[in-house]
This record gives C-alpha cells, sequence and structure tokens, in this order.
C-alpha cells in the first residue's frame, strides 16, 4: 500500500469517526446531527473491529517465531 493508504491512516480514519459519532450524539444543537451520530458511530467500530483482524502485510520470518 501506498503511504496515503497505510494501516496507520485508517486507524485514524476509525478513531475520528468514533469520537465524531459520539460528539453528534450528545450535542444539544440540531436533530439532523443527532439521527446520523449512530450511523457514523458505528462505521467507525466496524472499520476499527476490521482493522483489528486484518494482517500487517509484513511477512513472518523463522527468526521471529524462534525468539
Amino acid at each position: 500500500m501506498g503511504p496515503l493508504l497505510s494501516k496507520k491512516w485508517f486507524y485514524r480514519l476509525a478513531s475520528v469517526l468514533i469520537l465524531g459519532g459520539f460528539a453528534m450524539l450528545c450535542q444539544p444543537f440540531t436533530h439532523r446531527l443527532f439521527v446520523i451520530g449512530f450511523p457514523v458511530l458505528l462505521a467507525g467500530v466496524v472499520l476499527f473491529m476490521i482493522l483489528d483482524h486484518v494482517p500487517d502485510g509484513r511477512p513472518e520470518t523463522e527468526e521471529e517465531d524462534r525468539g
């Protein structure tokens, strides 16, 4: 993957989605933000869970297995 599509950036995106969704659910200003808050929060959680199950892409060597 390129530098813009690294796993680190997807983790940051998932964290921003989770925090943004939580903020949308807690704000008292508009009902429209409240309504889309839960799907945004859910998208962040799902993305985070998917990233936790995707391997890093670094091949393991025998030396790492022994140590």
